[in-house]
């Protein structure tokens, strides 16, 4: 069930990754929206497209990892 939920954080990561319908606007937006006093913004939304990527290979690698074993 946990290979399952992690695929499908992988799915909604590389969405964002790769810019898929402008979900990655809508991710940028929303962070600028929720933002604390503490939070730190992205630089750009290519370093936060990338940050996702990053994120969405290591839950790929989970996610198979969980399944397979």
């Amino acid at each position: 069930m946990i290979g399952l939920l992690l695929l499908l954080a992988t799915s909604a990561c590389t969405a964002v990754a790769c810019g898929y319908r402008g979900v990655d606007v809508w991710v940028w937006d929303w962070a600028d929206a929720v933002r604390t006093p503490y939070g730190k913004a992205w630089r750009s939304l290519t370093s936060m497209r990338i940050c996702f990527g990053i994120v969405g290979v290591f839950l790929l690698a989970g996610g198979l990892r969980t399944l397979v074993s």
